[in-house]
């Protein structure tokens, strides 16, 4: 049975180096950027199915969580060759706009007020997934969003998916 890994991409540096890994994952499976299979990559039996699922339309799009406080990296991912890889519906970014300011205790209290919203996107993909792994976190140990809402986020992870996590 597949098992799948759901990746949470949080703050400006989670989600910078998220999208570069998803490029690469794209690369090594035979998926374009729009997140159509490569017609050299339909022989095989590689696992696709541990990082993307294929949508109704055949396409393959990637199980991740996109979250920020701020915008711009986001919107950069939306705006590159990139933006039909990734499902809407798992983007999340705050509707003030205004970022954890690079203090984490801020990226915390954030993640403390927002996770509701958050967890409805997180636990929706989870629920999408026939068997689910665990989770893969991108995210920085300094700042603001990645370090203070990550560490909130692996919080409640732990709590309820606790053997998802370690």
């Amino acid at each position: 049975m597949p098992s799948e890994m759901i990746t949470l991409q949080l703050g400006q540096c989670g989600n910078q180096i998220g999208f570069e890994f998803w490029k690469k994952l794209c690369l090594e499976h035979g998926i374009s950027p729009e997140g159509i299979l490569e017609d050299f990559a339909t022989d095989g039996v590689d696992r696709k199915d541990v990082f993307f699922y294929q949508a109704d339309d055949e396409h393959y799009i990637p199980r991740a969580v996109l979250l920020d406080l701020e915008p711009r990296v986001i919107n950069n991912i939306l705006c590159s060759p990139y933006s039909k890889l990734y499902n809407r519906e798992n983007v999340y970014l705050s509707k003030d706009g205004g970022g954890a300011g690079n203090n984490w205790a801020a990226g915390y209290s954030h993640g403390d007020r927002l996770f509701e919203e958050i967890f409805d996107i997180v636990d929706r993909e989870a629920d999408n997934s026939d068997s689910l792994e665990g989770f893969v976190l991108c995210h920085s140990i300094a700042g603001g969003t990645g370090s203070g809402m990550g560490s909130f986020i692996l919080e409640k992870l732990s709590d309820r998916y606790p053997k998802k996590t370690c």
